[in-house]
Parts: C-alpha cells; sequence; structure tokens
C-alpha cells in the first residue's frame, strides 16, 4: 500500500483503536462489504481501500476509494479527517497488516485494519501492536461490533 504526497489526517482526536470502532456502524460495514467485492472477496490478487473520516460534527463515514487494479498493493491520497485506514489482503498473502501498511498507520498515526477470511486485523500506531478484531469474516456482519460500542 502506498500513500502519495496528498492532504494528511489532520484531525489527531476521535483516534484509537477502541474509538474507531465503537464507530463502525451498518453503513461502514457496508462499505466493508463493497470493498470485499471489489477486491473479488480475497481471491484477486487486488485490493480495496476504505477511509474511515471523522465528519464536522463528529459522527464518521466511510469512504469507499476507487480501485486501481494494481496487484498486491493500492495507492491513494489520505483524505482529511481519515482516523483510520481499512483495506483487504488477498487470501494468499498475510492477513495481517504488512510492513507497508505498518509503515503508513506510523507515519500519519492513524490505524491500519485488514479485511481477510481469516478475520479483520488492527495495528495501531500508538501501542505498535497488531492484533485480531474479528474472526473469520465476521467483520461483515454489523451485530459483530455491538461489543465496542457503548
Amino acid at each position: 500500500m502506498t500513500v502519495s504526497n496528498c492532504a494528511r489526517a489532520d484531525d489527531p482526536t476521535g483516534r484509537g483503536n477502541a474509538t474507531v470502532m465503537s464507530r463502525f456502524d451498518k453503513d461502514i460495514v457496508k462499505a466493508f462489504r463493497a470493498a470485499w467485492y471489489h477486491a473479488g472477496k480475497g481471491v484477486a490478487a487486488l485490493e480495496a481501500v476504505v477511509l474511515i473520516i471523522r465528519k464536522t460534527d463528529g459522527s464518521c463515514k466511510a469512504v469507499l476509494l476507487d480501485p486501481t487494479r494494481q496487484h498486491y498493493r493500492f495507492t491513494f491520497c489520505l483524505q482529511p479527517g481519515t482516523i483510520a485506514v481499512v483495506h483487504t489482503h488477498p487470501n494468499d498473502v498475510d492477513p495481517r497488516p504488512a510492513a507497508a501498511d505498518i509503515n503508513i498507520a506510523d507515519r500519519f498515526q492513524v490505524p491500519m485494519f485488514t479485511l481477510t477470511t481469516n478475520g479483520m486485523f488492527l495495528y495501531d500506531p500508538t501501542t505498535k501492536v497488531t492484533r485480531r478484531v474479528q474472526d473469520g469474516i465476521d467483520w461483515l456482519i454489523n451485530s459483530k461490533w455491538a461489543r465496542y460500542r457503548n
């Protein structure tokens, strides 16, 4: 994954994995599903990216980026207000965020999530820890996010 020299995520509030995941509602999960289909459900060597953007009223929205048709990578501009990057990984690669993904997360201080058939993984740049946050394709089910919402 590559981020071009574009606008930096400029809003440091609302970051952190618990805060971000508490925002994953049915519309954001719907964007995850669309990304998964754009990436051929992990079978194709393609990736898809969803940016989680915090709006001025404090709510969040998912922005599914247009496909680039790059194999095993995705080049994009990080939009202002981005509080997390969520992207797919093909089934034939490590499901956890790759070194390039971690570099982006560290550089822009945004959590990096991967969507895979083996679960959803999160790299948190504040703790430098990667962990599984959903099993299998549970990340496609809105009710599975209830445990993160209060």
